[in-house]
């Protein structure tokens, strides 16, 4: 039976870890990368959970691969996919690759202190048995998931009142797509802090869990990279209106409209509130009160929808059926390919594909 685990493990980590490396190199889309990177983590539990069936870790000439495993990357990698398939817009900074500078940190400490036991042919104690090392490695990872968990769960709440408040239709498929993922990520981190903090003996129900349930939510991701992230939603209108008595609403809605639909002042690329104010020569504050109370929607959110309106009209139009549908979105004003995928599937609730073999 334990030869038949190990099997099955050994085979769950190469399909995940390909599924991960496809992920991560999938052109465009920031969300895939960390999609990727959290199946690259639980993975490699599968190949850890292999080597103990086999007692490889014991081996004189095994190969330390348990060394390049850092759970520190789960609740980093969460985090941002988080945002990116909740925040429409969202931008990852370069800045933001320090926050991941620990992990090689980490893995180059085991490799050193693996290489130092190997050679010195001392006993010398685990790293884990260091009570610091255990809390940066293995207590914070599980900290830093509770706190990331919260945050998407309070995000997926959110989005499923006002989802309900606008009456749209909350089937089976759009309930395993709010929380099909979330409700895997928990059930795993409560089983981690058995395991760890409780020393509970749940590492064969971690393993079941992530053979059984992590590829096929991966496979989702790859086929469909936009099925997690969240359609945009009307927004509430403001109760309170700024103190702007004497401008006329209704004649300065139109203008705005007919600046954006007639001057099509969206299809510059990076256009900013201030581009806006600077054309109509209209305060910051009382445009985005115009854009909120008229269209339900903030300025990126009414910004886009007349550039996804201006790629389906193109995509209609038979002098435009020469141009791919990447260029139609960048003269549309969209500045990035994953961008417009987001946007696009936010507004239509369809990918750009899936939109043109329904309306062929």
């Amino acid at each position: 039976m334990d030869n038949w685990k190990a099997i099955v493990y050994l085979l769950a980590f190469g399909q995940g870890f390909i599924l991960s490396l496809s992920l991560m190199v999938r052109g465009g889309r920031r969300e895939s990368l960390f999609l990727g990177l959290i199946l690259l983590v639980l993975c490699q539990e599968l190949l850890n959970a292999w080597g103990m069936q086999v007692h490889y870790h014991s081996r004189p000439d095994a190969i330390p691969f348990w060394n390049a495993q850092s759970y520190l990357l789960l609740p980093l990698s969460l985090w941002f996919f988080v945002r990116f398939t909740t925040e429409p817009g969202y931008v990852f900074k370069w800045k933001y690759s320090l926050f991941f500078l620990p992990i090689p940190v980490e893995v180059a400490v085991r490799c050193v202190w693996q290489a130092y036991r190997h050679i010195s042919h001392e006993p010398i104690p685990s790293l884990l048995d260091n009570p610091v090392w255990f809390f940066l490695t293995e207590i914070l990872p599980i900290i830093g998931m509770v706190g990331v968990l919260g945050m998407y769960g309070y995000k997926l709440h959110g989005f499923h009142l006002l989802w309900k408040r606008h009456r749209v239709s909350f089937d089976i498929r759009a309930c395993f797509r709010l929380y099909g993922l979330f409700s895997f990520l928990v059930l795993l981190t409560i089983l981690w802090i058995a395991g760890v903090i409780f020393a509970w003996p749940v590492f064969s129900g971690i393993e079941v869990l992530l053979t059984i349930c992590l590829f096929g939510l991966g496979y989702i991701g790859y086929i469909d990279p936009e099925f997690f992230t969240l359609p945009a939603l009307p927004r509430e209108k403001p109760i309170e209106k700024p103190d702007f008595a004497r401008y006329d609403d209704d004649a300065e809605w139109q203008r705005l409209q007919d600046v954006f639909a007639k001057e099509q002042l969206y299809i510059q690329s990076g256009l900013t509130l201030d581009d806006v104010t600077t054309r109509l020569q209209l305060p910051p504050r009382y445009i985005s009160y115009l854009i909120n109370t008229y269209s339900d929607t903030n300025f990126n959110g009414f910004v886009n929808g007349f550039r996804v309106e201006e790629v389906i009209r193109k995509l209609a139009d038979p002098q435009e059926q020469h141009k791919t549908i990447l260029a139609l979105a960048f003269e549309a004003g969209f500045s990035s390919k994953s961008t417009f995928n987001q946007v696009f599937r936010q507004h239509k609730g369809k990918s750009p594909s899936q939109f043109i073999l329904v309306h062929k």
